[in-house]
């Protein structure tokens, strides 16, 4: 075996090492899929990897199934005991993870909510029945943290397809501000603020994943609509967004739940737009939905009643709006 191979070996992850162990048993990757509670794709895609590793193509099709090859044959009993050791060390580490039980909830949340919602959970009657509360921003990758058990559960715009998650939608995003500062020309618009005049100026995007990480809805209305956007600029924290909207004379939109506190700020002026025009945004599309995202039920940490609270609270803040 040469020293490449064996180089490729070893930077297999474990998972991949379970997937071989599973079809092999089973010999079909959608059962494979439902075992290690993974989607199909991520099954397809350690295979595809053990294939590139190994050299070799481990299983293939017949009437019944997966069939192993002869090389498949060799390596199932060693794979089997490198995963049945890894299994024990999970074991340990799950009985030492009991003695240190977290004592509050982790929750993933976009970033278009993060300060509202952290603030109707420290204003909320039902804090004490909820339970202690940490929340960490929503990234690209939350939807392993929440599969690995590190986070709990998370509110997103995306449906995180590579992983059985559950995503039920719990909210609209049907009410929108406009951001910008109050010194700003848009503030002089005599009958009030129109998509095309906001194109007329720079935009700027608070990225949130699956919403409008790759084309915000104000860029699908300018296309849609033939007007040329004069310069669209993205950032991924509040701070950024802040510093750019005081120093870039740029406008932005932000959901309404976030109006309080952003207008708030010393040198900005934030007003809602009109539903008219919310409604032209969109355009046919129904409105973005905040999702919740957890794990299937057997897998959570926390009761019916503190998700049952914790959806009221999601409620309560976008009914605010």
């Amino acid at each position: 075996m040469t020293s490449q191979t064996l180089k490729k070996i070893r930077e297999l992850d474990v998972f991949c090492l379970m997937v071989f162990k599973v079809i092999f048993q089973t010999g079909h990757a959608n059962i494979a899929a439902k075992q290690l509670n993974v989607s199909a794709p991520k099954i397809s895609r350690c295979l595809n990897m053990l294939r590139a590793t190994f050299n070799d193509e481990l299983f293939y099709r017949r009437q019944l199934g997966l069939k192993p090859t002869p090389l498949a044959e060799s390596l199932f009993e060693p794979i089997c005991q490198f995963c049945d050791s890894v299994l024990k060390i999970e074991q340990s580490m799950a009985d030492k993870g009991l003695e240190h039980t977290r004592d509050s909830l982790k929750i993933a949340v976009t970033p278009s909510i993060m300060a509202s919602l952290s603030l109707t959970y420290a204003r909320s009657n039902e804090r004490t029945n909820i339970g202690r509360v940490q929340f960490i921003l929503w990234d690209s990758d939350s939807a392993d943290l929440i599969h690995n058990g590190e986070v709990d559960l998370g509110v997103a715009f995306d449906p995180c397809d590579d992983h059985v998650l559950c995503s039920e939608p719990v909210a609209s995003l049907s009410h929108i501000c406009i951001a910008a500062n109050e010194e700003h020309d848009i503030w002089l618009v005599p009958d009030g603020v129109t998509l095309e005049e906001v194109c007329k100026y720079p935009f700027l995007c608070l990225n949130s994943k699956g919403f409008n990480d790759k084309l915000d809805p104000l860029e699908v209305f300018a296309r849609q609509s033939g007007i040329e956007i004069k310069n669209i600029e993205r950032v991924g924290s509040r701070d950024e967004w802040y510093s750019n909207i005081l120093t870039m004379h740029s406008l932005a939109f932000l959901s309404c739940s976030e109006a309080a506190i952003c207008g708030s700020l010393p040198g900005i002026k934030v007003m809602p737009l009109s539903d008219a025009e919310v409604a032209r945004l969109h355009g046919e599309s129904m409105a973005p939905q905040y999702l919740l995202i957890e794990a299937p039920e057997g897998y959570r940490r926390y009761s019916n009643d503190q998700r049952s609270l914790f959806i009221q609270l999601i409620k309560q803040l976008v009914s605010k709006s």
